[in-house]
């Protein structure tokens, strides 16, 4: 699905954060939000390490030349968010995965997989099979 992507895409990700998955929240096709277990209130909630994924088309890039992915400079957690205001808008993502609700991705490592950070209660709109 990242083959389609126009501008900027996202999609969830399964066992990442603790959780059994994170994932941008859609409401008629726009992003509106995001279910993560850290901070979600960042512009944009995802993470270049896995935790809801995201493509920038290559046109994108080269349309924006002074766009940078800071190494340094940025509070933590805040790269993804700093590098993406630089070239579109929440408005603007392009939600894959049937709008956000399947995990077509998992952040996986050869170690055993912690959910500590898996809510008590399901707390998300939608129910995602992992």
């Amino acid at each position: 699905q990242m083959r389609t992507t126009r501008k900027v895409s996202v999609w969830p990700v399964g066992l990442v954060g603790g959780r059994r998955y994170e994932r941008p929240v859609v409401e008629n096709g726009k992003v509106v939000g995001w279910y993560t277990g850290w901070r979600a209130d960042r512009p944009f909630a995802i993470d270049m390490a896995g935790k809801e994924g995201f493509a920038v088309s290559l046109q994108v890039i080269l349309s924006h030349p002074k766009a940078v992915f800071k190494r340094r400079g940025s509070q933590p957690g805040m790269q993804e968010s700093d590098f993406l205001k630089q070239i579109t808008t929440v408005e603007e993502l392009e939600p894959k995965a049937n709008n956000c609700t399947k995990v077509l991705v998992w952040h996986t490592r050869t170690e055993k997989v912690n959910l500590a950070n898996e809510p008590k209660y399901h707390l998300d709109t939608v129910n995602i099979e992992v």
